[in-house]
């Protein structure tokens, strides 16, 4: 695995869908795996993303804050580097 990409969600659902269909449309020519943490969203973002099966979701059942939240999804990466991307960031090409 050449790349963990960690995504912190709190109530940004349909942010955090752009952003990750953005990753899966535009990148291309190495391996990685989309790690989401919810940080205890309440706009039903965990029950939208547990069917994604492109990603890992991580859930938290309190609000971690942004950097916490970033640590656990470290804790679930098998890549060699880690990408800490924002929910509102889309990739372009």
């Amino acid at each position: 695995m050449d790349v963990s990409i960690i995504i912190v969600n709190y109530n940004t659902k349909e942010i955090t869908n752009n952003c990750i269909e953005s990753i899966f449309k535009y990148t291309s020519g190495l391996s990685y795996e989309v790690i989401l943490v919810d940080n205890a969203s309440i706009d039903g973002s965990a029950d939208y993303f547990e069917k994604d099966k492109r990603i890992l979701l991580v859930k938290s059942d309190t609000n971690l804050g942004f950097g916490n939240a970033n640590n656990l999804g470290y804790k679930y990466a098998k890549g060699k580097y880690l990408f800490f991307l924002n929910s509102d960031t889309l990739l372009l090409n």
